[in-house]
């Protein structure tokens, strides 16, 4: 069964959800702090449709399972190689500052530690093997996150 990364977040907020009730952990970022969160989903948000929008455009597949019949290195692939990982760990981290307490901090490193050990190393090399010197030059220029 191949799980796809959404879910792993998801399964990592409700995890923390679960801790969270079961231990009533105390609020560590409070008002007015907390707001930054929304900044943080809402900048999720944007670079999740962005990378969205650019496959779309080269009607290519978003899947990290699928085979991509292009290597996208425009729009948010200029500044980061995985722009929908590291929208949807903005998400997490907003979600962490809205909530505010120690199990929803761990969301977001819990999420990168899965995606960097299971899902981008497999990809990386499946772009390699499809793409050849073009994705060698691209991994070059363009860092993993940021």
């Amino acid at each position: 069964m191949k799980i796809r990364p959404p879910i792993i977040a998801l399964f990592y907020l409700l995890a923390a959800l679960g801790v969270n009730y079961l231990s009533s952990a105390t609020k560590i970022i409070s008002s007015p702090y907390n707001l930054i969160g929304v900044i943080l989903i809402g900048a999720g948000i944007f670079l999740l449709l962005w990378a969205a929008w650019q496959f779309s455009k080269k009607n290519t597949t978003r899947n990290p399972f699928g085979v991509p019949v292009v290597l996208i290195t425009t729009g948010p692939f200029l500044f980061t190689r995985n722009p929908m990982y590291l929208g949807m760990t903005l998400n997490l981290l907003g979600i962490a500052f809205l909530v505010g307490t120690i199990p929803f901090l761990f969301t977001p490193l819990a999420f990168i530690l899965t995606i960097q050990s299971f899902f981008i190393p497999l990809e990386e090399k499946k772009l390699e093997k499809i793409f050849g010197k073009e994705y060698l030059e691209y991994k070059d220029r363009v860092r993993r996150w940021l």
